[in-house]
């Protein structure tokens, strides 16, 4: 038995990796199969300015609803610890002190300090210490520097290669779940239409069978009302032929009264087979004429 068209089932994977929010349910855009018009875009963007008025949630409540961070660990390095407060209560951050790079004297009011002087002096042994250092660095440089260079861009090209080859895994993933959307979405508009042409058709067979039904009941109450006439005419009948005197006036016989003349038996007979000999053919015809004339010779010898 096949999934649903509609059945995503990376949404529990994506759910426990972290990606989805727990009990929040996943609903998957029919973008392949329903096209997004102006007016149906306008009519969305309405909908959700309506509810961004009325929510009484704010951006800063949806928030509260992600896992909470973890929180830093500076243990053993005090400097990131205040560098992290620092930032944390977003105070500025300090300038850097460039006098340590300078060979500045003593002030002017501290010349004959000598205290001042020795400070003045391992200043100057640090930043020759300095530059010394970095004629050694630019010596190794030299000597090394190619190599590691080298080193370093062989290195560089493979991390390149290594990151492509996940960029181009990435994409195809993209491509393939994609597809497989396009795929689901496209079996789902057809089992969409389908079911949307069986709603049409049983809406057609109702309009149908209402109207039929609705001729039924005119009908029966047109059979309901002649019903009653007849039954009236009946009900006047016997009153007038109770009353005294009543017999001595015909009354007209329910034939009559639907206005078809009362034919004697014979002739009505005789009329309806030669109907049905019309009906039957030239063999019946005959036939028909025989029962026709021996009902009159009958009728002859009864008068």
């Amino acid at each position: 038995m096949t999934a649903p068209p509609l059945a995503l089932e990376y949404h529990g994977k994506a759910q426990a990796a972290g990606h989805w929010r727990k009990d929040q349910e996943l609903i998957d855009a029919l973008a392949y199969i329903d096209p997004l018009t102006p007016d149906v875009k306008q009519q969305v963007d309405r909908l959700i300015e309506e509810e961004m008025r009325r929510s009484k949630k704010r951006p800063a409540d949806y928030l509260k609803e992600l896992p909470i961070i973890a929180p830093a660990r500076f243990e053993g390095h005090p400097a990131l610890q205040r560098e992290y407060e620092r930032v944390r209560s977003m105070q500025p951050m300090q300038p850097l002190d460039v006098s340590r790079y300078r060979l500045d004297p003593p002030p002017q009011a501290k010349r004959n300090d000598i205290s001042a002087w020795a400070a003045a002096s391992d200043n100057a042994h640090a930043q020759l210490e300095h530059q010394m250092n970095r004629i050694t660095n630019l010596e190794l440089l030299l000597k090394y520097g190619a190599n590691a260079w080298r080193a370093q861009a062989s290195f560089d090209e493979a991390l390149l290669k290594q990151y492509e080859t996940t960029l181009q895994g990435l994409r195809k993933s993209i491509d393939q779940l994609n597809r497989e959307r396009k795929l689901q979405q496209s079996a789902a508009g057809a089992e969409l239409r389908k079911l949307e042409d069986q709603y049409y058709s049983a809406l057609r067979k109702n309009l149908e069978i209402s109207a039929a039904c609705q001729a039924v009941e005119d009908e029966m109450g047109l059979l309901e009302s002649r019903i009653q006439r007849i039954e009236l005419r009946q009900q006047q009948d016997q009153l007038q032929q109770q009353q005294p005197g009543g017999g001595t006036q015909q009354q007209p016989t329910a034939a009559e009264a639907n206005g078809v003349a009362e034919q004697p038996y014979g002739e009505q007979q005789q009329q309806q087979q030669e109907g049905n000999a019309l009906a039957n053919g030239p063999a019946s015809q005959e036939a028909a004429g025989t029962d026709a004339q021996a009902g009159s010779q009958q009728q002859q010898q009864q008068g």
